[in-house]
């Protein structure tokens, strides 16, 4: 929604200076007994959404309406027409913020001249406590999204604002423009942004992660991992039940992987260290180097080939073929499939690691 409420309409006669800006600041609460309540929706256009829980299992919800315009006549009638509804029906509460639309504002010649003019803003900032096994979904346009120890299912979607998720319970599905998102959940999350970064913190259950300009960072997975950025970097800590991983012109870091391990790019480079239980890795790069490390008692069968680059190893290695440009062998007696590629890029392979 375009944060300028009003429309413009110069007069004919020059207009003297007006004086200072006025804020209007309006707060307000309600409480209702979630009896009968299933799931609670929260749709405000802008200003900040902040949901946890209610110890005593109520709903209750503050509302400050912040309104700035050039004079206090038009920030009191901005101040009316905002209007904050809560509404329960099929077991589900609603809140809604409306917003004035199409509103007229005079603005004298010298205020322009003189950049003496602030169009009116207004958000409202909603502050909710809720029954923490209630299934939350938030929805804004140029708002931040915030929840807080929430146990059910979470849906957050803003176009400009940022969302974080600290401690859910239940699966977490979260989508921004170009906004950042950091969560932290015992469940599984599904992320999704264009141009902003995805943190995840700690994730207990599968984590879906996809962002095309932004950095992905998971720091505590304790699941599979789907990962994928175009321009951005992928940095993971560790991924103990396997992780696929890819990026356009960023690079792959994975200090720790088990089970599938599947991780490519383009243009960048790529560090690993694989551990056990390891399934299989196939680890590309187009025109980065590959830097893969083997933990102690990792067995498998490993090939690392580059079309333009030299490969090495330091692992002792049962030899299958040697080539300047291809090697491949037994490690420890292992079988599991272990496959570095790279066009352009070198690649190492070595044992131990942290």
């Amino acid at each position: 929604m375009n944060r300028i409420l009003a429309a413009l309409a110069v007069p004919m006669l020059l207009a003297p200076p007006a004086g200072a800006a006025e804020t209007v600041r309006e707060q307000s609460e309600r409480e209702l007994d979630a009896g009968g309540i299933a799931s609670i929706a929260v749709e405000n256009p802008r200003g900040r959404v902040q949901v946890s829980p209610d110890p005593a299992g109520h709903i209750r919800v503050t509302a400050l309406k912040i309104v700035r315009a050039h004079d206090a006549e038009t920030a009191q009638k901005f101040a009316r027409e905002t209007k904050v509804s809560l509404s329960t029906q099929g077991g589900k509460c609603r809140i809604m913020v409306q917003y004035p639309q199409h509103q007229e504002v005079r603005v004298g010649l010298w205020q322009m001249m003189a950049g003496d003019f602030d169009f009116p803003g207004v958000e409202v900032r909603l502050a909710l406590t809720v029954p923490r096994a209630l299934p939350v979904t938030l929805r804004s346009t140029s708002g931040d999204l915030f929840t807080e120890d929430i146990a059910g299912g979470q849906e957050l979607d803003t176009t400009s604002g940022e969302i974080g998720v600290s401690a859910a319970g239940g699966a977490v599905r979260a989508g921004t423009t170009s906004g950042d998102i950091r969560v932290s959940a015992r469940g599984g999350a599904r992320l999704r942004s264009v141009s902003g970064s995805l943190t995840a913190e700690a994730v207990g259950g599968p984590l879906d992660a996809h962002t095309t300009s932004g950095q992905l960072v998971v720091l505590d997975a304790q699941d599979a991992l789907d990962l994928g950025t175009v321009s951005g970097d992928i940095r993971v800590e560790s991924a103990p039940h396997g992780i696929v991983a890819t990026t356009t012109s960023g690079s792959i870091e994975t200090r720790s992987a088990a089970g599938v391990v599947k991780l490519s790019t383009s243009s960048g480079d790529v560090d690993v260290r694989l551990v056990a239980p390891l399934s299989s890795a196939e680890v590309s790069s187009s025109s980065g180097d590959i830097a893969a490390r083997l933990a102690e008692g990792v067995g498998c069968e490993v090939e690392l080939k580059t079309s333009n680059g030299t490969v090495d190893t330091s692992v002792p290695l049962e030899v299958h073929t040697v080539t300047r440009h291809r090697v491949s062998g037994r490690v420890r007696g292992g079988s599991t499939p272990v496959v570095l590629r790279s066009a352009s890029g070198d690649i190492v392979l070595t044992g131990g690691g942290s």
